[in-house]
């Protein structure tokens, strides 16, 4: 009985401890989360000299758990040296943030790196220092710098242009730019931009070959002179060398009589084509060859070869071989086609005779059904049995009758009455040979000559004699009036 009342009295006093004891806050319920969100460089490409500013944005982030007195902010090198100071910047409480400027200068051009830092008390009386690196190239006080890779290629030469722009209010001369980069080979990595007046620029072109394929900075190297020094700058870049690639196509198209072919290369890789060579491969047909000096990535140039001897439709395979990259590697791009023997060709087409003053007058066209033109055409007519050529027209000269066209003639020839047909010759140039041909235009096509039309009352025959006679009449009575009148008056 005694043990278990000292049992309770001992629980009880427990219980009454814990309910008297002071609570402990929570872990963290009173921290200070404080950062430097950011820290921008303006002007954004100083030059040594320069007022550089960097504003440096100190957050109080929403969770925290007290303000934030600011003591001081300030711009550091990496040795410590302070570059740039602000003070008495006041509270911060939890959500805000404010922005401080910091200002400073460069003497000469560089890179720098920088430190922000913010150092302050929280309310429960807590330190705090925040950081934030910044870095600020300097550059020099002179002409802008630009570097241009449009399509750069490992393993090809890549085209690279290097632009210097002079913003400043006198002409920089004596300008040299060098191009070099980190596993990258420059041809000729020196070009000379002798002078370089007040806002005027220059662009120089380099090629660079890139070993393999990648990221490799270019950096392009100016040297120039201003009235009082020699100066230089450097701007450096990385550039993104793609995968050598090869993709070559080939196509054809008939031209002219249909015995040339006209040649395309399209170069779909990614580095110029040199030295295209294009033949032409037939059994039945020689044809000549064509040459390219290069086709650059993306575009297309064309070549015609011709073929001869041929007889009808005839098959040829065109092959292009050209050299690509660096190290001279070759390729090769075939199509087959035809070609056929369809030189320019007249015939006479609309023929038509008619009586002319008893003589045949032949009037046509002198079309060409080929597909080249034709030069020198000439329409005769040929004596023949009751038939001779007759003035004013016994031949007619074309001249040169253009593919799938044509040229209007007209002739005259004498006939008998024993003849049936009137032959014409036509004689003409076509790829250089002279062609002959004759046509016999029957006779029983000609139609009489065209006469003058009659009225249809048949009075048109007496009109113009009763006309005349009316006139006389007229004129008669006229001058016997006259005549009585003189008369009349006695004189």
């Amino acid at each position: 009985m005694t043990r278990s009342r000292s049992r309770t009295a001992v629980v009880a006093a427990l219980l009454l401890a814990l309910l008297v004891a002071p609570v402990a806050p929570a872990i963290g319920a009173s921290a200070t989360y404080v950062s430097i969100t950011d820290a921008t460089v303006t002007p954004g490409s100083p030059a040594p000299g320069d007022t550089v500013t960097v504003d440096a944005t100190v957050r109080n982030l929403a969770s925290s758990g007290s303000g934030f007195s600011i003591d001081y902010v300030r711009l550091l090198t990496d040795a410590g040296r302070v570059r740039g100071y602000a003070g008495d910047l006041g509270t911060l409480a939890p959500g805000s943030e404010i922005g401080v400027p910091l200002t400073t200068t460069f003497d000469s051009a560089g890179t720098y790196h920088l430190r922000v830092e913010a150092h302050g008390t929280t309310d429960t009386g807590e330190e705090k220092t925040v950081k934030y690196p910044v870095v600020v190239r300097v550059g020099e006080r002179g002409p802008a710098v630009d570097v241009d890779v449009p399509n750069a290629v490992a393993g090809a030469a890549s085209p690279v242009d290097v632009t210097v722009a002079n913003g400043l209010d006198t002409a920089v001369r004596n300008v040299r730019v060098t191009l070099s980069g980190e596993g990258v080979r420059v041809v000729q990595p020196r070009r000379v931009a002798a002078t370089v007046e007040s806002g005027a620029s220059e662009t120089v072109t380099f090629d660079a070959i890139a070993a393999d394929a990648g990221v490799h900075d270019l950096s392009a190297t100016v040297h120039y002179s201003t009235s009082d020094a020699d100066r230089e700058t450097t701007y450096t870049v990385p550039v993104t060398f793609a995968p050598l690639r090869e993709d070559v196509a080939l196509t054809t198209e008939r031209v002219g009589d249909g015995s040339a072919l006209r040649v395309a290369v399209t170069n779909l890789g990614n580095a110029a084509l040199r030295d295209v060579s294009i033949r032409g491969e037939s059994e039945r047909a020689t044809v000549t060859g064509a040459t390219l000096a290069s086709v650059p990535a993306g575009e297309t140039r064309t070549a015609v070869v011709n073929a001869s001897g041929l007889s009808g439709e005839t098959p040829v395979r065109v092959v292009a071989s050209y050299d690509y990259g660096p190290d001279t590697r070759s390729g090769t791009v075939s199509a087959d086609a035809t070609v056929a023997a369809n030189p320019g060709q007249i015939r006479l087409t609309g023929l038509a005779l008619e009586r002319e003053n008893g003589d045949l007058h032949i009037t046509g066209s002198a079309s060409n059904v080929g597909l080249g033109a034709v030069d020198s055409v000439v329409v005769s007519v040929l004596p023949g049995e009751g038939v001779q050529p007759a003035y004013p027209g016994k031949e007619y000269f074309v001249g040169t009758v253009p593919e799938s066209d044509f040229v209007s003639f007209d002739v005259y020839a004498a006939t008998s009455a024993n003849a049936t047909s009137v032959p014409l010759e036509v004689t003409y140039l076509t790829d250089g040979a002279r062609q002959t041909t004759t046509v016999e235009v029957p006779i029983d096509d000609a139609r009489p000559a065209t006469q003058p039309t009659e009225s249809s009352d048949g009075g048109g025959g007496w009109l113009v004699p009763g006309l005349v006679g009316l006139l006389v009449v007229a004129g008669v009575a006229a001058a016997v009036y006259v005549g009585w009148t003189n008369y009349a008056r006695g004189e």
